[in-house]
């Protein structure tokens, strides 16, 4: 907005872009002239950060939204973006300043490396986009915190995903992993396992005795057949384990000494046995259990289901 010197009460409105547009208005007096000075001004000093673009059918970013230096939010949820050409997702590392990124659900096929030039990006949601590889550029963006991977075919990840010190929250459920990603004992600040709807059919507790930072722990519906601990190490940090919906016959928990809850319903359990020094919920229902083991005394348990 500027005011026009050579007209009286005029001011002229300008859009940028490559549709951009200018337009002059003329008012009666100086009264309306100053007021709409006033009020167009506080507008266009506004900064607009955040931006919700989600299920829209959108092929491309609108032009416009690229002189939005001040963007942050960007959620391109449920689209069909494209991956090369104008507007295209190639085009994202102009947002300068965007911290956090959703393009979940737009059937991308393969991971777009142009979002590994966003450093400044702390929050990517690349969720059901049909990947099946990480590329090793993951590593650049040093400051993320948040990454989705959920519901792709993903089976492995790059070395380089460990070097992401900041990253304290990974979601790989409903994936291909036939086993747990070696790379998860570097992300120390990870503290949630989020692994349900995979493939892992045999787990070694060994294998997480060495993740020190895990607490808690999600492998519902991998089909899940046996849980063994081969170690005399104790599992003393895991203080919940989610079992559901797995084809498992018999588990015994004894060395997660620390455990407080325990989601294993609908397995084949025949027998469960379990340390009881921490236990607060026991949640084992619909399974064909004869004997449940819990040593010592579960003194703090407060919960138990054992239906069915």
């Amino acid at each position: 907005v500027e005011e026009v010197k050579r007209r009286q009460h005029c001011l002229m409105f300008s859009s940028a872009g490559s549709l951009a547009q200018t337009y002059f208005v003329n008012f009666d007096t100086l009264a309306d002239y100053q007021r709409w000075h006033r009020q167009a001004s506080k507008v266009v000093s506004q900064t607009v950060s955040l931006v919700d673009l989600s299920c829209y059918s959108l092929e491309t970013v609108p032009e416009y939204l690229f002189y939005c230096q001040d963007l942050t939010h960007l959620n391109l949820r449920h689209n069909f973006m494209r991956l090369q050409g104008p507007g295209s997702l190639l085009n994202l590392p102009r947002f300068s300043q965007l911290k956090s990124l959703n393009i979940s659900h737009n059937r991308l096929g393969v991971f777009p490396e142009c979002v590994c030039e966003i450093l400044t990006l702390t929050e990517l949601n690349l969720s059901c986009n049909n990947l099946h590889t990480i590329p090793v550029q993951i590593g650049n963006l040093q400051s993320l915190q948040t990454l989705s991977l959920d519901g792709n075919h993903l089976s492995l990840l790059p070395e380089e995903l460990g070097g992401l010190s900041q990253l304290n929250s990974l979601g790989l459920s409903f994936n291909n992993f036939s086993h747990i990603p070696p790379v998860l004992e570097r992300l120390c600040a990870v503290d949630k396992l989020a692994m349900a709807g995979n493939r892992v059919e045999n787990l070694e507790l060994s294998t997480l005795v060495r993740m020190v930072h895990l607490r808690n722990i999600d492998l519902r519906l991998n089909g899940l057949r046996c849980i063994k601990c081969e170690t005399p190490d104790p599992l003393n940090h895991v203080t919940q384990l989610d079992l559901r919906d797995n084809c498992l016959d018999s588990l015994d928990l004894n060395s997660v000494c620390n455990l407080e809850t325990l989601n294993c319903q609908r397995n084949q359990l025949g027998t469960l046995t379990l340390s009881g020094f921490t236990l607060r919920m026991l949640l084992t229902g619909s399974n064909r259990l004869t004997t449940v083991n819990i040593y010592p005394v579960p003194n703090q348990l407060t919960h138990m289901d054992l239906s069915q």
